[in-house]
């Protein structure tokens, strides 16, 4: 999969390329918008994009997990075999204490996330304050020069920019 993210001047650009992607069978989920107003999107019926999208959720979630088992598995260790009010530390705790430590640190990373803005959104930021429509396209590499083109049609001034996506869909982390 590639996600492929551009800048529609306004509104209507951004509808005509929305509708070509409906047309050419791409799942509205696959479509995120960025944009200033909020309301403008939901009257447009576009597809807006979710927090997955505008911010640092996953990766700080996902390092959330490492980093709280990690602490977790070193804490069990460390308790291994000590006596704390009559309960004696055995191996079954160090998986119960990594477990618990990685679910704690995905909880607080997913926190984290919530509030964190995407650093690949930040370079955009100016231009959706000024009215411009950020869009990103989730689409099968053998999809991408025919919507490249599309997007040219619509969007001749855009500059396409092209990304790996590491699964196949954004909630299949």
């Amino acid at each position: 999969m590639k996600r492929l993210t551009f800048l529609a001047p306004d509104l209507e650009r951004a509808q005509a390329v929305v509708e070509e992607l409906r047309n050419m069978d791409v799942p509205e989920d696959m479509m995120h918008v960025v944009a200033a107003d909020h309301e403008m999107l939901v009257k447009a019926h576009i597809h807006e994009a979710t927090e997955m999208e505008t911010s640092e959720l996953e990766t700080d979630f996902d390092w959330g997990i490492v980093a709280g088992g990690v602490l977790g598995l070193i804490i069990g260790f460390i308790t291994y075999r000590s006596v704390v009010f009559g309960f004696e530390f055995g191996a079954l705790s160090i998986l119960a204490i990594t477990l618990f430590g990685a679910f704690l640190g995905g909880w607080v990373g997913k926190a984290i996330g919530e509030s964190t803005p995407s650093g690949e959104l930040e370079k955009y930021q100016h231009a959706i304050d000024a009215g411009q429509i950020l869009m990103m396209v989730d689409v099968a590499v053998e999809q991408v020069p025919e919507i490249y083109k599309m997007v040219r049609k619509h969007c001749p001034k855009a500059l396409v920019e092209s990304s790996h996506l590491f699964h196949d869909h954004p909630l299949a982390a």
